[in-house]
């Protein structure tokens, strides 16, 4: 292993090891000696790779957050005829099952949406980023489509409704752990996460009056 594989080594593990810790119980109780141990590095490897405790904390919320930015919903909805009642019950899908997509995508950790969530509960700069480099632009972006929908909606209503749609979603990645202790299982299955999905779509497009086929 070279010296530049092995400094991208140290860093995803000492990223791996911040979210694992701040997911559990929020950044602000996470220390540089946690981190290391967990990361089996030691300190000096946190500033030597990120300068200091602070930005290793915005690197790995950045981490979590990335695949959000990298598949924007704007982008997913560019196909969909909008002025159809059928190209918006496409939309709708399409929205829904983008956001179940990048909760339970096997591929991650399950620290990701979890450090999120621990995030959004203390107002400081990392919640800051997270509203002004996701949230608010997701907000913008399923606005847009909910005002095509319903043009009557206010912009109270319009950040209600983006919470409805996808609400149950977030509360499976974000309670995971007592949900699956509920189920008695170890991981979702996908039969369940596909009928998840299945019920947040039809509730939303009967809700909407949107054709379901």
């Amino acid at each position: 292993m070279n010296k530049y594989q092995s400094s991208n080594k140290t860093q995803q593990a000492l990223i791996d090891a911040a979210g694992e810790l701040a997911s559990e119980d929020g950044f602000i109780a996470v220390t540089t000696r946690a981190i290391a141990d967990r990361a089996g590095e030691n300190i000096g490897s946190i500033h030597y790779h990120f300068g200091s405790k602070d930005k290793l904390f915005e690197v790995t919320l950045q981490t979590a957050f990335q695949r959000w930015l990298d598949h924007p919903v704007e982008k997913l909805l560019t196909g969909c005829d909008l002025k159809s009642r059928a190209g918006q019950a496409e939309a709708v899908r399409l929205a829904i099952t983008r956001v179940a997509n990048l909760l339970f995508d096997k591929d991650i950790p399950n620290w990701h949406p979890r450090v999120v969530y621990q995030v959004l509960q203390t107002d400081n700069n990392l919640r800051n980023i997270v509203l002004s480099s996701v949230m608010d632009p997701e907000l913008e972006q399923i606005s847009v489509l909910l005002e095509v929908i319903d043009s009557s909606l206010t912009k109270e209503l319009l950040s209600q409704h983006f919470l409805l749609l996808f609400t149950p979603l977030f509360f499976h990645a974000d309670y995971r752990s007592v949900i699956l202790q509920q189920l008695g299982r170890e991981e979702y299955s996908q039969t369940y996460l596909d009928t998840l999905l299945d019920n947040c779509i039809k509730r939303a497009l009967l809700y909407y009056e949107l054709p379901l086929q």
